[in-house]
């Protein structure tokens, strides 16, 4: 019998391949729509998650560009002095115990008090802007601009906004739509006026351990604080105004001002009274403001927030809100000055480290001057690089927050195509800069939410 030549061999062969081929191609071809819509939502993950790590680098990258004097500060929240034009009252020199040389030193974030603030919008607003101006002078990032503004008795703007009446009021005598407007009025004044961050609304549900401490700043019951923190936060959020969800994960009726809060609850309290308040309206929030309160379980001896106030611990910053809360948001401490702290073993230059090492962003001083406080951070992190990575990620979610605020803005970089690969076109690059518009103060548009604050305030029973 005759052997097929090996030409023909060849030829039945690449046949062979040709119809494999076809019919890979054919079947790649008819691909169902449920195939085809999964293939479509795993390029925009793709494409979503490219973005997403530029926009990270940029922010490593602008952090990394500040001098080591300016990334510290950012880390601070602090009181100032003066109300007409801003100026510093230190200098980088006291990060190095110079006190008197160097450039002015100015914190991340300012916290101004009723002293701060003028009767007159038009002047408040100057001041504010003379903050921002003097900062871009001296070659720093300008701060975020907060204030405590709860209302009742903690009401920093009263006689300049409209009124604000105390939370445990709102929840007695507004409707849900009432409260909405009085915080959604109140948030559009302070916006026009310059501020970025309010200090509110207090969450912690009120019971008998907290009631004489709390008074009037709680909306009362768990409903009640659910319901209208959510419209609090809601009101402010939507209208620039960040909020800043206090005290996490609660207090005593002990003033954290001369001592420190202690907490003994069931685990099944410290679920639904302390922690579901806060788990429900930290999605919804930019912040959240630590307590310095230690709590014990009377049903389980090991857990592991007893020993430690919560501004101070791991436990609560990382493990609870990080981690099983799932807070992307910026984490502040309370006034490492209060008695809470100083009076039971943790003194400012110990506080300090340990809130940096357990994850809180932002260190709130009572005091006007911080350069000493930044200094003993900067001196522990040369020697711990584990303090180093944390003020890192810290000074990170800092710039994060104020690009989100307006302050500083993110824009995607255009490069020539020309010199880009196909790789390089799909991964976009961005940039950090100082925001250069600020927005001019509008006095027809001030009165206007003054005037829908004060109706607001007129739906109260």
């Amino acid at each position: 019998m005759n052997q097929p030549s090996l030409s023909v061999f060849f030829r039945v062969k690449t046949l062979c391949l040709f119809c494999a081929a076809c019919s890979f191609f054919s079947c790649t071809k008819k691909l169902t729509p449920e195939q085809i819509e999964a293939e479509r939502l795993l390029k925009e993950k793709q494409r979503l998650e490219r973005i997403e790590m530029a926009k990270n680098q940029a922010v490593k990258e602008y952090a990394a560009s500040l001098s080591d004097e300016v990334r510290i500060s950012q880390l601070f929240l602090v009181n100032i002095e003066g109300n007409q034009k801003y100026s510093s009252v230190e200098k980088t020199g006291s990060l190095y115990g110079k006190y008197d040389e160097g450039e002015p030193l100015v914190p991340g974030g300012v916290l101004l008090f009723s002293y701060n603030i003028s009767k007159d919008p038009l002047e408040t607003y100057d001041y504010i802007k003379s903050i921002r101006d003097f900062y871009i002078e001296n070659n720093n990032p300008p701060p975020f601009v907060a204030v405590d503004q709860e209302g009742g008795d903690v009401n920093r703007l009263r006689g300049l906004t409209s009124v604000l009446w105390s939370q445990k009021k709102v929840a007695a005598s507004f409707s849900l739509e009432g409260a909405s407007e009085l915080y959604s009025a109140q948030a559009r004044q302070m916006k026009n006026l310059g501020f970025h961050m309010n200090l509110a609304p207090v969450v912690e549900v009120e019971n008998e351990s907290n009631r004489d401490f709390l008074d009037t700043r709680t909306f009362g019951n768990l409903d009640d604080v659910l319901s209208y923190g959510k419209n609090a936060v809601c009101g402010y959020e939507e209208n620039g105004i960040a909020t800043v969800l206090k005290h996490f994960p609660g207090n005593s009726s002990t003033d954290p001002h001369t001592g420190l809060p202690e907490i003994v609850i069931t685990k099944a309290e410290l679920e639904r009274n302390y922690i579901e308040p806060f788990k429900n309206l930290l999605p919804c929030s930019s912040a959240v403001l630590m307590s310095h309160a230690r709590i014990t379980l009377t049903d389980d001896d090991s857990y592991a927030g007893a020993k430690t106030p919560a501004c101070l611990s791991d436990f609560w910053v990382a493990q609870i809100l990080r981690e099983k809360l799932d807070f992307k948001g910026l984490i502040l401490s309370d006034d490492i000055f209060m008695g809470a702290l100083a009076k039971n073993g943790w003194p400012p230059e110990l506080a300090v480290v340990q809130a940096i090492e357990a994850g809180v962003d932002v260190i709130m001083l009572s005091e006007k001057r911080f350069g000493s406080v930044a200094k003993i951070l900067i001196e522990n992190s040369e020697k711990n690089p584990a303090l180093k990575e944390k003020i890192s990620q810290a000074v990170e979610n800092v710039i994060r927050y104020k690009i989100e605020a307006g302050i500083l803005e993110m824009s995607e970089v255009a490069d020539s195509a020309e010199n880009l690969s196909s790789a390089e076109l799909e991964s976009p690059v961005f940039s950090v800069r100082v925001n250069p518009d600020y927005a001019e103060f509008d006095l027809k548009k001030f009165d206007s939410d003054y005037n829908a604050g004060m109706k607001a305030y007129g739906m109260g029973k």
